[in-house]
């Protein structure tokens, strides 16, 4: 929240553009500083589960697919990092950057709860930012596997759901949505939709990249056309 916001909060950004340096060289810095970052943070927690996996467990499959979870992991934490950078570049103040992160997160759960619960509809649960919405995976000509996976369909889930295309490209995910009949307090499940496995991920990588360059074009627009002050 402080990667753009607290150069303006404690006045540092004066001596930052008296450097011979544009102000897209500072901003595309100060971006990849936050991505190498993250990606050092993910793959340290990688290389740390998988080697405790093998000690506690044994043997492992399908170890060569952690390094695409890593990066799905980093690309979808990009993404909540862009909307932090946003709002912390347009505000200029860290507190609204932190808060009104948070109160999208907060708002696009309970939101996308009650959309899914009271509406039974998925379709805007797909495009927000976070878990997505909740489908089971499962084979796409019958029960391939010995259980069903419940799995989201965010940007949340990115790195999960391109791990689970890998290892299993002719899974499905199905989209269950609920509704009440007849003053029953149970709710009763349908099936809303289905997809394939690959066009699940491939979404929601479009969906991803789409907010990392759209929030983070913004930015950088507005970080250029900011006015430095004394």
């Amino acid at each position: 929240m402080n990667t753009i916001s607290g150069e303006f909060e404690a006045g540092s950004i004066v001596p930052l553009l008296t450097k011979p340096v544009s102000k897209t060289t500072v901003f595309l810095g100060k971006l990849t500083a936050a991505f190498i970052t993250l990606l050092g943070l993910f793959a340290f927690l990688g290389i740390y589960t998988t080697i405790g996996g093998v000690l506690t467990r044994g043997p492992q499959d399908s170890l060569q697919v952690v390094p695409v979870g890593v990066l799905g992991l980093t690309m979808a934490t990009t993404v909540w990092a862009a909307i932090v950078i946003f709002l912390g570049t347009l505000s200029k103040n860290s507190i609204v950057a932190a808060l009104g992160s948070f109160g999208i997160y907060i708002g696009v759960t309970i939101v996308g709860g009650l959309v899914s619960v009271f509406l039974g509809q998925t379709s805007f649960l797909l495009y927000a930012p976070g878990a997505g919405a909740t489908a089971t995976s499962i084979g796409c000509t019958g029960p391939a596997r010995n259980s069903v996976e419940s799995l989201g369909s965010g940007t949340d889930w990115l790195g999960r759901l391109l791990v689970e295309w890998i290892i299993h490209p002719n899974n499905c995910l199905n989209y269950i949505g609920f509704r009440f009949r007849g003053g029953n307090p149970n709710p009763e499940t349908f099936l809303l939709s289905s997809d394939p496995i690959s066009t699940a991920a491939l979404r929601t990588l479009g969906i991803c990249l789409a907010y990392i360059v759209g929030l983070l074009g913004i930015s950088w627009f507005a970080f250029r056309r900011s006015q430095i002050l004394e």
